[in-house]
């Protein structure tokens, strides 16, 4: 996965989840085209940098990663 393609893909599951609330990590995957190893990439980066959280496989942002998504979407215009 290139880097841009990568970071847009950040961009759209932290927007996301913040609009959702949550989702389980089957929906995350499926957005990387069941590609595990893309996904696994991208999930150990937002939970390094401390975006999101797993608990039972359900993925939530953390209070920095609400923070985050909304920045996102102020410069996204949503």
């Amino acid at each position: 996965m290139a880097k841009d393609e990568m970071l847009v893909k950040i961009a759209a599951i932290l927007t996301t989840l913040d609009e959702t609330n949550g989702s389980p990590e089957s929906m995350l995957y499926i957005f990387f085209d069941m590609n595990m190893d893309s996904y696994s990439k991208v999930r150990d980066i937002l939970i390094s940098a401390g975006l999101i959280r797993i608990k039972s496989h359900y993925v939530t942002l953390t209070n920095s990663g609400k923070v985050t998504a909304q920045k996102l979407n102020k410069v996204i215009g949503n």
